[in-house]
């Protein structure tokens, strides 16, 4: 019988995201009779939780040695909750439930052929985007958008980004701690193929 485990999706959270998801991880195991001795105590937990929430307020404003500092207590945050997460897979053993009940998610069973089709995520040096998306038969070229703001609407601010003869771009040079859409069409012999849903990501 497979055993159900601890999905690390929280280290691919925005780090306008991060504080909350740690909150609720914190609030989930405060008291929780199953987690008595958290490898990370829940004090040095909540206290990396907020320092990534008020340095993430800081670098909306600050410059770069702002960012740099929250990208500092990211990496913290990050591994303090992978010591969690190790923590509550050893504890459940398996049990989904009880890992449910520490405020994190379960991994997806993998299905053989199956990834997503186009994903967005940022890269190792600030304001860095890595895009990917499955190769599309008989594609010669790829273009790659972007949309600065909230749910777009406008057409014409669509911006193209880069073309590319792979499916995949890295775009750089972008404004960090501010909402991006992205999406992709391909190029054939027939002409230029339908956008890609969007997807949203915050840029840090």
């Amino acid at each position: 019988m497979k055993k159900d485990k601890v999905v690390y999706d929280f280290i691919r959270l925005s780090a306008s995201e991060k504080p909350d998801f740690g909150t609720n991880v914190i609030q989930k195991m405060t008291g929780n009779m199953r987690f008595p001795t958290p490898d990370e105590s829940l004090d040095s937990l909540r206290a990396k939780t907020e320092l990534v929430r008020s340095r993430s307020v800081a670098a909306l404003s600050g410059g770069k040695e702002a960012t740099a500092l929250l990208h500092q207590a990211i990496d913290d945050w990050d591994d303090a909750m992978r010591k969690e997460a190790n923590y509550v897979n050893r504890i459940a053993d398996g049990d989904g439930a009880i890992i449910l009940s520490a405020g994190f998610n379960l991994a997806k069973p993998n299905t053989p052929g199956q990834r997503p089709e186009f994903t967005a995520e940022n890269g190792s040096h600030s304001g860095t985007v890595l895009l990917h998306h499955i190769v599309i038969d008989g594609a010669k070229s790829y273009i790659w958008q972007y949309y600065i703001g909230e749910t777009p609407g406008d057409e014409s601010k669509w911006i193209i980004a880069t073309v590319t003869t792979k499916a995949n771009a890295e775009l750089t040079g972008l404004t960090p701690m501010t909402k991006y859409w992205f999406r992709v069409a391909a190029v054939t012999i027939d002409g230029t193929g339908a956008y890609s849903q969007p997807i949203l990501l915050v840029v840090i």
